[in-house]
């Protein structure tokens, strides 16, 4: 289902989840899932409905790399960029894939995804591929082309 209007988020919160704190990141997640982002907007709303302050639920949402404030029509990649990822070929994939690509697909830096034993991380549209090279992200990435 997706929402099309901002009043009818409200109903479904209140509908689907408890008005508690614990529930910033599954609501997050779930206004995600309705609209592929999550709208400027939205936030108040989730503010509201959890009684949590507007600025914590930001600082939640701004720092959490799964959540998008924008759709982009383009194939998105996202490689990791902590240590673990980025100085075990992370780094290269990235030069890599810019170099190849160029602006064809949307390829994006993110945080630590807490998964360095299996370093380094790759995400293309939303599958995360440990131990990535340039070669098996440019396979995925074509895979998904078709």
């Amino acid at each position: 289902m997706i929402v099309l209007e901002r009043k009818e988020l409200r109903p479904m919160l209140v509908a689907k989840y408890p008005r508690e704190k614990t529930y910033l990141l599954p609501v997050l997640h779930f206004i995600q899932e309705e609209f592929d982002f999550i709208p400027e907007w939205a936030l108040q709303i989730v503010s509201w409905h959890l009684k949590v302050p507007a600025s914590e639920v930001y600082g939640a949402a701004t720092s959490y790399s799964d959540i998008k404030f924008f759709v982009d029509d383009k194939q998105t990649v996202r490689i990791c960029s902590g240590l673990s990822c980025w100085y075990m070929g992370g780094k290269s994939i990235y030069d890599q894939l810019s170099s190849v690509l160029g602006d064809e697909v949307s390829i994006q830096i993110t945080d630590c995804a807490f998964t360095c034993s299996m370093a380094p991380l790759v995400e293309v549209e939303g599958q995360w591929f440990s131990r990535a090279t340039g070669k098996s992200v440019l396979s995925q990435i074509a895979k998904r082309s078709d």
